[in-house]
């Protein structure tokens, strides 16, 4: 293969490559979005390694290298050769080689790991031991290794910096001191005194910067950083506001990159929170290009007001931010979009709830972007943010901020890894909802998540599913408990909000709470089973009379009978005409009175087709048949009852009994008994019962 063709396949691979990377931070694993990127790339790769034996992408003096050749310098300004060199110095890496044989699997578990940020690679052991994990073979990565650390002294990236380099920098500069003495601790309170010793230690780093891997460099700085938050940790606020200030203005002006890198890794706590504070809000205003003004607009609240001398920095900081927010070109800065939830937690700290609730607000707005990268984006900054709030916090950040966050998800067409997150944010909510006996506020959550599972309209099945899978696990036996719970109560609002809740949750909940019910032994739990399953009432039918069934105990069966009788109709009282012609006379009894109670005026037809229907089910013999249904409507099976049709309905057992007189097999004409009866038996039928 030429030179210049392998070049250009490799710059396809490399554009493949980190829409497969953006793609697998964005989406399911299981997404079509992942796994059609994922194959993309893989027959690009398996088409260069017919030919070849292997392909290397490499860094050198931060430039991009094809199989040692560096590319041209249009080539090194398209924006996935800069995402792949960024990734490369933020890993620490110097090569990455694709072999022959590799696999797709492999290759998906590759992209896995390379889409998760530094930060997670680093805690979780480093890339190569992340590979090796994951048994892939294929793909080589040629990174520095980490110089050795002496035990005591815990030397760091070759660097000359130790536990106490800090108090050494002390006694070089006041060499005539004690210290021990109260005047040298003294000194080392003096916020410029520190912000030297930093200067020095930050300079070596900085003079040593070409010779060490992107984490090391990371690893020293933080490592410093440390030193100087335990030497400054008896300064008041205002010493440490000085001190962030001046350590925050060395750090841009050494490497404003490696600055905005420090943002987005746990230093909140440094210098308590002001150096970040610092250097989110120098950085918002260097970045001019992103947000709705230039970087001097930004630097004041408003240029109309006077700036207020009271607002801390942060609330100045959370204001630009805010302010970038209305503008999609900040979503795509993911530079910025990596401080967000640093300001979010720094006021979380601080119980700014408001100032949190504001900059959501304007976060959600992006939500409904005609930019599909921009709502992907947004959706998963949300999930970001509200995941990492406090738990005082982020139901009431949740609840406030619902009415803009549930339309967006019942018409959202995309489906994402940070749609999901934000469903199950909105599922723990509704829990939480029930939990509290909530259940109107329950209830918004559970009916948007009932609208998108029922959508006609083309839903993607992905998010249909979603919401189906929700409402399962909303319907879990701890939240039915509760809804049982409230039929105790005499508070009829109260057990019809439960109801409410029950009915939204599906036909799970009826199924489970039909099982329990034939199960259950307790009879308070019984009744509270069939009223609260009484609630759900047409939504119920097709499940309550599904467990007609000849195998069924009589008293399941008797309360499956009441319970139709409750809610059905005329549909509901045929389904339950056999249970008219089963042994337990209480069974029947119920039976009858459920079709009396549903029936209308169509009951005595519904009963004049009862032995013909049962005849064709094949379940009770012909003359039991008649027998069973003329003493239930005559009454004879109610003692000391009237006949449930009343008198006025005479003529139905007239007719019945005129129009079906058998003997065994055949009609005697003018007979006054229905033979079939068995005396030895006390009237009942010889037909074979299982009850």
């Amino acid at each position: 293969m030429t030179g210049s063709k392998k070049t250009d396949q490799a710059l396809d691979v490399l554009v493949i490559l980190n829409t497969a990377i953006k793609n697998v931070r964005l989406y399911p694993p299981a997404s079509s979005s992942v796994s059609t990127v994922i194959e993309k790339l893989y027959l690009s790769l398996l088409d260069l390694l017919l030919q070849e034996e292997q392909i290397s992408f490499s860094e050198s003096e931060k430039a991009i290298l094809i199989d040692g050749r560096p590319l041209s310098p249009k080539d090194q300004e398209r924006p996935h050769t800069v995402s792949l060199l960024n990734l490369f110095l933020a890993l620490g890496l110097k090569s990455i080689t694709f072999a022959k044989g590799l696999e797709k699997d492999e290759l998906f578990r590759f992209i896995e790991l390379f889409s998760r940020t530094p930060e997670n690679i680093q805690n979780s052991g480093g890339i190569n031991k992340l590979l090796t994990d994951q048994n892939i073979v294929h793909v080589v990565l040629d990174q520095k290794l980490y110089v050795a650390m002496d035990r005591d002294h815990q030397f760091l990236a070759g660097l000359d910096i130790t536990d106490d380099q800090i108090k050494k920098f002390f006694i070089m500069m006041h060499p005539e001191m004690d210290p021990n003495s109260p005047e040298f601790a003294e000194m080392a309170k003096d916020p410029e005194v520190l912000s030297k010793a930093f200067n020095t230690g930050l300079s070596k780093i900085m003079a040593q910067k070409e010779s060490l891997t992107g984490v090391q460099l990371s690893e020293s700085l933080n490592h410093m950083l440390s030193l100087l938050d335990k030497a400054s940790g008896n300064l008041n606020d205002e010493k440490r506001d000085i001190l962030s200030h001046r350590v925050g203005q060395a750090l841009i002006a050494s490497d404003p990159a490696m600055a905005e890198q420090l943002t987005r890794q746990d230093t909140e706590h440094l210098l308590g929170g002001f150096l970040l504070q610092y250097l989110m809000a120098e950085l918002m205003e260097s970045n001019p290009g992103a947000g709705t003004g230039s970087g001097n607009d930004l630097n004041t609240p408003d240029a109309k007001e006077a700036p207020d001398e009271t607002k801390s920095k942060l609330l100045q900081v959370a204001e630009k931010f805010s302010q970038r927010l209305q503008d999609t070109r900040t979503l795509l800065d993911e530079g910025l979009m990596a401080l967000l939830p640093k300001i979010i937690e720094q006021l979380a700290a601080q119980k700014e709830q408001e100032t949190i609730e504001n900059m959501l607000e304007h976060l959600i707005d992006n939500l409904y972007s005609k930019s599909t990268e921009v709502r992907l984006i947004a959706a998963k900054s949300l999930a970001d943010i509200i995941e990492n709030l406090p738990g005082e916090h982020k139901n009431e950040v949740v609840e406030k901020l619902s009415g803009q966050i549930i339309p967006w998800l019942t018409n959202e067409t995309v489906f994402s890894l940070g749609y999901q997150r934000i469903c199950t944010i909105l599922k723990d909510t509704a829990k939480n909802h029930i939990e509290q006996r909530q259940f109107p506020d329950a209830l918004k959550y559970l009916n948007a998540f009932n609208a998108i599972a029922g959508d006609t309209a083309g839903k993607p099945a992905d998010i249909k599913n979603e919401s189906i899978e929700i409402i399962s696990q909303l319907a879990c036996s701890e939240n039915i408990g509760i809804l049982l719970q409230e039929f105790e109560t005499p508070d009829q609002q109260r057990r019809e909000n439960a109801g409410r809740v029950f009915t939204s949750l599906g036909n799970t909940a009826i199924e489970d709470l039909l099982d329990q019910l034939r199960t259950t032994t307790d009879s308070n739990e019984r009744v509270q089973i069939m009223h609260l399953i009484s609630t759900a009432r047409e939504k119920a039918l097709p499940l309550i009379t599904s467990r007609i069934k000849k195998e069924e105990p009589w008293f399941y069966l008797r309360n499956i009978a009441y319970l139709l009788g409750q809610i059905g109709n005329a549909q509901s009282a045929r389904a339950l005409v056999p249970l008219l012609y089963r042994s337990n006379e209480k069974l029947r009894n119920e039976a009858l009175k459920s079709i009396y109670r549903m029936g209308g005026d169509q009951r005595g037809k519904i009963l004049m087709e009862g032995p013909v229907q049962s005849r064709r089910c094949g379940s009770i013999s012909d003359g039991f048949a008649q027998e069973q249904t003329l003493d239930c409507i005559s009454g004879k099976n109610h003692t000391g009852r009237k006949n449930l049709f009343g008198t006025g309905n005479d003529r139905i057992t007239g007719r019945y009994r005129s129009s079906f007189r058998y003997n065994r097999n055949k009609i005697i004409p003018g007979s006054s008994r229905l033979p079939g009866k068995s005396k030895s038996r006390g009237g009942q039928s010889p037909y074979n019962d299982p009850d």
